[in-house]
Formats: structure tokens, C-alpha cells, sequence
């Protein structure tokens, strides 16, 4: 099928090209461009037109109807043009582009554009349409927003977005030589045994638009496009003396050139960047490449994350080793930190990273005057998201989250919704109702009577509906034990959850979702906890992340199921009886080993942002398994009771890839703080966990 099409910048290098080869293949084609026409063809029509008013270019659209746009029209980086300002990128790069993009989405028609690999600024490693643009420079950085556009623009009008590598014809090579040249054409050098270049010849990007145009429907995504073969400069230097030129040619060791790239971490980005194109030049991975010239499509382009710089963000609890995870992922973003404390001896007072260190009343035994406390903040500060870091503070949100709504958006889901993932027996009825598996559960125990009536086969455990860590836990072994421990129990900690007891031999895992306001999954990161404190039942003192794709599906289900939205927290064990891991808990608040999380790739604060904002939450579909955190301060305690300390996999002593959940090298205080406070609150946290 022939296709009328329009294409910007036809008198230009890529342009002219371009045309005369879709012409030739059969394609009506209408080149547009300020300067006169370059290309003779009975299939071609020259119009004249400032692309930089819009006016122009809807009367472009108006007068030319077209059914195929390919944007060429740029200011290059190598021009020569006398003003390379970022307003005139922008202009030319951007609104241009914007014009052309709106008109074509307006009349349905697909948009091929061309980009450039240096979207992709300094990266490490082979780069892939997946990795995330970094531009540097003007050029690149307009390419990049103009990218966005596109997808913004396009809705479900199909988009091409084409990837170039510098782009070089026989009559013009300066951008593969002077990557070999001090000084052309006489002085050229080589490093080491010479470096691989990506280049493309303008004959194949004449190729691909006359591919993009010749399909009856057209690919959509994005390609990175080059040569098959790369240009290795040691060899085009001893062709280039061939030719007479490249008469002098320096030998420099690789091993300076590899000192020259540890001195360009050095400088400005721009001049580092040039450095690393010379020196560390892009390696591709080529399958979307090699899928388009078979026939397919490119590979999917996704917006980028949403900018937050400027959202004010308060963060509760300042006591809570969470915080040591969302703070500097928070300023990261850009975000206004502010945390809120009850002691300058809390780790969001002593961290470097919140802009503002409130210090207010906060005590979980008077929930009554902590939020009085809090609301008064909420009404000076004027935050945007107010986050929560442990049960306490999470429930109190939940129960007062219509008062706070005016006031800051709550990280917390609907009162309903939490309680029920709050309340241990209600996870399991969900996990029942849903074929996750769980432990098996009586509901509704009132008495040891009623339970021994049940048949429940020893040993068991009783825990609190509601409760966190292992305070109330209890492995049941006898009827004597039972009598002794129930009705204390409940009148200390409320209803029980009476369930079959699960060899602690199994591995245990926690599963940290993200639902969007859909109710999609955006993340799914697993972790195992390698060990625990105390050491019969208790908080994670070391893990690692791990692909377990059944594991998070379960936790996606269950979450689904009871309406979830935002970040959850599942925890599960393996049965070593059959190797099925079940369902433990849903923690409505985010866990304090979230950091594995972070330091695998998951940014959770990014996401519990968006959802706050009301933004596309932003999808992490994968991460890096391997990751361990460890508590040490707990971690230790483990160490020093274990009769497997010496046993443990990994092992105790292995500190490869691993972070800790307090210590930060860049933040080092909090480390110090928080051990003060572990030594006052171990003794009544203890307590608590007392069997």
C-alpha cells in the first residue's frame, strides 16, 4: 500500500534522502521545509513553510492532506549554527515538534521521529530501548522532551520512534573522524588496540523510513538504530592513510585512556560526556533492531516518572528505621522533606536529609492527644502527602481519614479496606475467599474451651488479630499450656487468631506490593528473611531479595481482593510439610525492611508520591534478586543466641552486596542516635515479645 506523506526538514541531509528514496518507492510524498527543494520527482511536492508558527502548520495539514508524517526537522549539535542557546533547541526542536505532532494526531496520521542515542547521556553498560534517557546537552535534552510530546500527544494514533547514532554519509565522516583526530587530517591517535564506534550511514536510515512506510499498518515504539558492523578506529586509521591522510598517529596505552575516563568523572557533565563518547563510546544490544527489519514493531516507549520536585512530603514517626529508606529516595525526587519526631534522638532528626525536623508529641499510648498533635502540624506546614511509618500511625490516619483529607493526602487506604488487612483472621478469610493459600484458622475463638471443641491438633499458635512483629505470638503445645496463656492473652492484647502451627524450618518471605488507583499492580518486589529476632518468631534481622513470580502473584490476588490500594506489605512462610508458602499477614503500613526493596530497584516512595498526587504511578516490572539488607543491631542479638550462628547461608560473616537497615555511609548520625535509643526501649520492647 502507497501512502501520501509528509515529511519536515526535506531539504536537509536526512531529509532529501529520505524523500527521494520514498519516492522512488512508489510514495506520494510532500517535503516541507523554510529553505527551497532539494529533490526532483514526479512523486514529490516542495512546500515552503516556518514549522516554528503554528498557523503554519496547521495550514500545512489543511492544504497537504496526508494519511504518514515523518519529523525530520531539527537544529542539529553540528551545524555550525552560530546560536546553539537551549531556547533555540527548544523552539526548533521541541515546539516545532509539537505542532507537527498535534496536527498529526489530529488527522489520525502515524508520526515517524527522528531521535538520537544521546537521549541516553552516560550510562554503564549495554544500553537497550529500556534504558532510562539521561540527556545531556541541549540537543539531546530537546530530543528528549520532544519524545515525550509524541507519547503525550499521539493518544492511540500509532508513533515510530527512531533512535539514530550519529548519522554519516561518504561526503561527510567528521563525526566518525574526530573520534580518531586530534587535528584532521594529519594528526590522529589510537587507545590501545583501537575502540568500537556505533555509527549509522544515511543510506540505512533511508531504508527504515521507506520500511516504517511501506507496511499497510504502522510500527509503533521505539528502535535504537546503527550499523551492523561498528567502526573500530584503529582500523579506520590505517585506512584513512590509505587515502593520505592520518600521516601521524599517536599510540596512547589503554590504560590511559582509562585514567582519562576516571578524571572526566570529574568535570562538568557536558565535557564528561564527550570524554566518555571518545573513550567509553555506547554498546547495543540489538534485538529491537533486528525485530523491525524482520517485520516487527519497536519496543514499547514509556512516559517517563513524573517530576516532584517541590511536593511536600511529611514523614511520621521519625523514630522508625523506615525513614532511613524514604529519605534519601525522597530528596532524590525533589521532594520538600519534613519528618515529624518525638525526640531529637530520632533518625529523621538526626538525618541530614529533611529540610524541616519537626518535634511534637507523639505516644501510642495516647492516641487521643497525638493526634491532636499532628493535626496541628498538618495545618502549618501545608503538606501535600503525609506518610506513615507503623501501625499506630497508620491506624490513627485510617480512623481519622476524613479530617485529615482537607489537610494533606493520608498514605493510608480507606477505613473499611484497612482493617480488614489490619486484622489478621479477616487476611485469612480474604486468602480463603480468594484460593490464596494460608495457614488453617478457627474463627472467632473466644475461649479455650471453644478451641479445643474445634479439634485443633497441637502444637499451634495464638497471636492478636491486630498486632505487629511477634509481640503476642505464641506456639500452643498442650491443653495445659493453652489454659495457662489464652485469657491472658486476650485481656492484654485483644481477639486472638488461632492457626496451625508452621514449622519454622521453612523460609519466610515478605512480598511489598504497589496498587495504583486502579488497582494495578505498578510493583511486586520478594524478599526472604534469611533470619529473624527473636529467634522463634520475630522481625527480620537479615534478607534478600528474590524472584518468586508465584509468591507475588499470590500477594497481588490477595491484595486485589480486599480492595487494596498503594503500597502492602504481605508477609508468608514455606511449609516444609508440602513446599506451599502461605500467607501469614498483610501489614497496612510500609515494613521496615523496605530498604532491600530500594537498593533492588523498587523506588516505593516514588510510587506512594504519584498516588498521592494523583500522577500515573510508575511501573517497576522487574528488579535486581541477590540484594541482602541486614539490622545489625538485632541481627547480632541473632548472632549471639543462635545455635546456628556458625551454620547460617549465607553466612553471618558474607557482607558482599548487602546494606544495612540504619548505617548509611552519607548519613552516618542516625546510626548513632537510633543505638542510643535501642539501648533505652530494648529492655520494654522485650517485654513485649515475652512468651
Amino acid at each position: 500500500m502507497k501512502h501520501r506523506i509528509l515529511i519536515t526538514g526535506a531539504s536537509g541531509m536526512l531529509g532529501s534522502r529520505v524523500a527521494l528514496a520514498l519516492c522512488e518507492g512508489g510514495h506520494r510524498v510532500v517535503g516541507a521545509d523554510i529553505a527551497v527543494a532539494k529533490v526532483a520527482h514526479a512523486n514529490y511536492t516542495h512546500v515552503q513553510c516556518d514549522l516554528t508558527n503554528p498557523d503554519a502548520a496547521a495550514a500545512l495539514f489543511e492544504a497537504q492532506p496526508v494519511d504518514r508524517v515523518i519529523h525530520l526537522a531539527a537544529l542539529a549539535h553540528v551545524t555550525g549554527e552560530t546560536d546553539l542557546s537551549w531556547n533555540r533547541y527548544f523552539m526548533m526542536n521541541v515546539l516545532v515538534s509539537q505542532h507537527v505532532f498535534e496536527c498529526a494526531a489530529k488527522v489520525g496520521a502515524p508520526v515517524f521521529f527522528a531521535s538520537t542515542v544521546d537521549v541516553y547521556g552516560l550510562q554503564k553498560g549495554a544500553v537497550t530501548e529500556a534504558t532510562a534517557p539521561a540527556p545531556v546537552g541541549g540537543y539531546a535534552r530537546s530530543k528528549y522532551e520532544a519524545e515525550k510530546r509524541l507519547a503525550s500527544i499521539m493518544g492511540d494514533t500509532p508513533f515510530f520512534i527512531a533512535r539514530f547514532a550519529p548519522v554519516y554519509t561518504p561526503e561527510d565522516r567528521h563525526d566518525i573522524q574526530k573520534r580518531y583526530y586530534l587535528k584532521y587530517p594529519k594528526l590522529a591517535f589510537v587507545v590501545g588496540r583501537g575502540i568500537d564506534y556505533a555509527f549509522l550511514n544515511i543510506d540505512r536510515v533511508a531504508a527504515i523510513a521507506c520500511q516504517w512506510a511501506d507496511r499497510d499498518a504502522a510500527p509503533t515504539g521505539v528502535v535504537n538504530f546503527r550499523d551492523d558492523e561498528a567502526f573500530n578506529s584503529r582500523r579506520m586509521v590505517k585506512d584513512e592513510r590509505r587515502y593520505g591522510r592520518a600521516r601521524h598517529a599517536l599510540r596512547l596505552p589503554g590504560w590511559l585512556g582509562k585514567c582519562a575516563l576516571a578524571a572526566a568523572r570529574l568535570c562538568p557533565p557536558m565535557l564528561r560526556l564527550n570524554v566518555n563518547k571518545i573513550l567509553n563510546p555506547y554498546r547495543f544490544e540489538g534485538d529491537a533492531q533486528a525485530r523491525f527489519f524482520a517485520g516487527g514493531g519497536g519496543a514499547p516507549y514509556k512516559l517517563p516518572p513524573a517530576d516532584l520536585r517541590g511536593v511536600r512530603v511529611l514523614l511520621l514517626e521519625g523514630f522508625a528505621r523506615q525513614n532511613m529508606a524514604l529519605m534519601p529516595a525522597l530528596k532524590a525526587l525533589g521532594c520538600h522533606l519534613t519528618t515529624y519526631n518525638a525526640s531529637k534522638l530520632d533518625v529523621g532528626y538526626a538525618s541530614k536529609y529533611p529540610d524541616v525536623r519537626l518535634v511534637r508529641f507523639w505516644d501510642r499510648e495516647d492516641a487521643d492527644a497525638s493526634f491532636a498533635a499532628l493535626m496541628e502540624a498538618l495545618r502549618e506546614g501545608h503538606y501535600d502527602v503525609v506518610i506513615p511509618m507503623t501501625d499506630f500511625s497508620a491506624t490513627l490516619l485510617a480512623n481519622h481519614i476524613d479530617e485529615i483529607r482537607p489537610l494533606a493526602w493520608p498514605a493510608v487506604n480507606e477505613p473499611a479496606v484497612f482493617r480488614r488487612a489490619a486484622d489478621k483472621q479477616e487476611t485469612m478469610r480474604a486468602c480463603d475467599e480468594a484460593g490464596v493459600p494460608c495457614p488453617h484458622t478457627l474463627y472467632d475463638m473466644a475461649s479455650a474451651d471453644e478451641i479445643l471443641a474445634a479439634g485443633m491438633p497441637f502444637p499451634f499458635i495464638i497471636k492478636p488479630r491486630v498486632g505487629y512483629g511477634s509481640i503476642g505470638f505464641h506456639v500452643i503445645r498442650d491443653e495445659a499450656q493453652l489454659r495457662e496463656v489464652f485469657d491472658g492473652a486476650v485481656a492484654r492484647f485483644g481477639p486472638m487468631v488461632v492457626q496451625d502451627y508452621i514449622p519454622q524450618t521453612g523460609t519466610q518471605y515478605k512480598c511489598e506490593v504497589f496498587l495504583d488507583a486502579d488497582g494495578t499492580p505498578r510493583s511486586a518486589c520478594v524478599f526472604d528473611k534469611t533470619r529473624w529476632y527473636p529467634i522463634d518468631g520475630g522481625s527480620t534481622c537479615c534478607s534478600s531479595s528474590v524472584h518468586r513470580p508465584d509468591i507475588a502473584a499470590d500477594s497481588i490476588r490477595l491484595l486485589q481482593a480486599i480492595g487494596w490500594r498503594g503500597y502492602g506489605d504481605v508477609d508468608l512462610i514455606e511449609d516444609p510439610r508440602d513446599g506451599v508458602c502461605r500467607v501469614m499477614e498483610i501489614n497496612p503500613r510500609i515494613t521496615a525492611s523496605v530498604k532491600v526493596c530500594f537498593a533492588a530497584g523498587v523506588d516505593f516512595a516514588r510510587q506512594v508520591v504519584e498516588l498521592g498526587m494523583g500522577l500515573p504511578v510508575t511501573e517497576y516490572a522487574d528488579y535486581r534478586a541477590g540484594v541482602r539488607l541486614r539490622y545489625m543491631h538485632t541481627d547480632l542479638l541473632w548472632f549471639l543466641q543462635s545455635p546456628n550462628r556458625f551454620h547460617t547461608k549465607p553466612s553471618w560473616f558474607d557482607f558482599r552486596h548487602t546494606t544495612d537497615q540504619i548505617f548509611n555511609p552519607r548519613d552516618p548520625w542516625p546510626w548513632c542516635t537510633y543505638t542510643i535509643q535501642g539501648f533505652r526501649k530494648r529492655k520494654a520492647e522485650m517485654e513485649k515479645r515475652k512468651r
